[in-house]
């Protein structure tokens, strides 16, 4: 892993996120999603440790991993040629989080293939994502640090 890598990992590990009903849920540092059940996800990650490579932003992704799949969306994804079975949510978290870091609307990225690595380089931003699975909640975490790249749009 890289360093970014590695420090995302950490953040993962040391700081998990927090599954709780939205009606109970009083944070306002954290990066939020919301399951299709009422439950909110809550990411909260203390002041970095590194100030010469702070990242610019954190973000979480939820769904439910027993929900249903949007049927347009894996077809499109599956004739791209991305294996999508068992898979979907995980891409559709990782894809979210490119969407929220790089301040691309999702719909614009559902049309296009998933992010399926980590990171995703582009218009000044370097992304990098990590899903894990909290029993039946798929949870994608991502951090974004600035770059100094020419790329066009953060691409997957």
């Amino acid at each position: 892993m890289t360093g970014r890598a590695d420090r995302l990992a950490r953040a993962v590990r040391d700081h998990p996120p927090v599954i709780e009903a939205r009606t109970d849920h009083r944070c306002e540092a954290g990066a939020h999603s919301y399951l299709a059940d009422g439950r909110v996800v809550c990411w909260v990650l203390p002041e970095q440790e590194c100030p010469h490579d702070r990242p610019l932003a954190h973000a979480v992704d939820a769904e439910l991993a027993r929900q249903p799949v949007p049927s347009v969306i894996d077809a499109r994804w599956r004739l791209a040629g991305i294996p999508t079975r068992g898979r979907f949510w995980e891409l559709w978290c990782a894809t979210e989080i490119l969407a929220k870091l790089a301040d691309v609307p999702m719909v614009l990225l559902a049309r296009r293939a998933p992010v399926t690595s980590s990171p995703v380089v582009g218009a000044g931003v370097e992304i990098h994502h990590v899903v894990t699975r909290l029993d039946e909640v798929v949870v994608a975490h991502g951090l974004a640090w600035a770059t100094t790249t020419e790329a066009g749009p953060a691409q997957a």
